[in-house]
């Protein structure tokens, strides 16, 4: 019997270069799988007759296998690969004797709360996960925007909205929302106590500090092998075998949802596949193939009868 989820890879049938995949390759291994189901259907039409218009014979077409899979854990990578997007990880600027290569940025939208302290100063904000020290920094097409939700010494300040078009937040006295150097005109718009939300822009280009999945209307999800390995359990010598299922060419489903809620169970991310016909090495068409194998000689010459002996 099997009782227990499979491990599964995907295996790349072509090259990819645009995604520095290459025909082979591994792409995704998933260990952490809840549940791994093969569901095999397909059509049926009868020819009838005589009296009463039995069924006399029965033909089955359209044989159709879907894998479903249920993965307790998510990677960005796993969510590239569900939803077919393009992969962009940040780096730096590098170069050697004859060229230069430029930096990959990854813009990230950043927000933080901080309160404003004495005559309306507002303080760098700090990052609510690291508590990390933030510097916000206007680039072009996005500036730093601020918005004043009240709770000061004057609620007449409440509501404010403005804008900082250049310049970069580093020291406390030079945050003051009426401060012409940074953009703000000559009024007063926060006082102390006030909690203001900051808005900004952040253009990462630290090795591996950001990683971007870009999801077009062009880009779907591929076609790969994939390999499923589990184990089953003999019935008539009560050991576990290895058991693995092998789809030649498996079309990943487009249809991805992520839920994200306060309650109930951590979210899960279910991947389906539609296995579609392929060619073995001997040209014969096949959708599947499910393998038990294991160390028959150190079971004293058999590996069960689940399936019968492998000698």
């Amino acid at each position: 019997m099997i009782k227990e989820v499979a491990n599964v890879y995907f295996e790349a049938l072509a090259d990819d270069p645009a995604a520095n995949i290459y025909k082979g390759d591994i792409v995704l291994f998933l260990d952490t799988l809840k549940v791994s189901t093969i569901e095999t259907t397909a059509e049926q039409t009868d020819a009838t007759g005589g009296w009463g218009n039995p069924k006399l014979i029965t033909w089955d077409y359209g044989k159709e296998i879907t894998l479903t899979l249920e993965d307790a854990l998510m990677s960005l990578e796993s969510l590239r690969f569900m939803m077919g997007g393009a992969i962009k990880r940040s780096k730096p600027a590098s170069s050697d004797s004859q060229t230069t290569i430029p930096a990959t940025k990854v813009l990230v939208h950043r927000t933080e709360e901080v309160v404003a302290g004495d005559n309306g100063v507002i303080p760098l904000p700090v990052d609510h996960i690291t508590k990390a020290t933030l510097y916000p920094e206007a680039l072009t097409g996005h500036p730093i925007r601020f918005i004043n939700y009240g709770g000061g010494t004057d609620s007449a300040t409440a509501g404010t909205r403005t804008q900082v078009t250049s310049g970069k937040m580093e020291a406390p006295a030079a945050l003051k929302f009426k401060n012409t150097a940074m953009g703000v005109a000559e009024e007063t718009l926060a006082t102390k106590g006030d909690h203001i939300r900051i808005f900004w822009v952040e253009e990462v280009d630290e090795a591996d500090s950001a990683i971007e999945v870009t999801i077009s209307p062009s880009t779907f999800p591929g076609t790969y092998r994939v390999v499923g390995d589990t184990f089953m359990r003999s019935q008539k010598t009560g050991k576990d075998e290895a058991f693995q299922f092998v789809i030649g060419k498996a079309k990943v489903s487009s249809e991805v949802t992520l839920t994200l809620e306060a309650e109930g169970d951590p979210t899960t991310f279910e991947m389906t596949l539609t296995v579609l016909r392929d060619t073995n090495e001997a040209g014969e068409a096949e959708m599947m193939k499910l393998i038990r194998y294991g160390d028959a000689a150190a079971d004293g010459g058999t590996t069960g009868d689940d399936i019968g002996s492998l000698t």
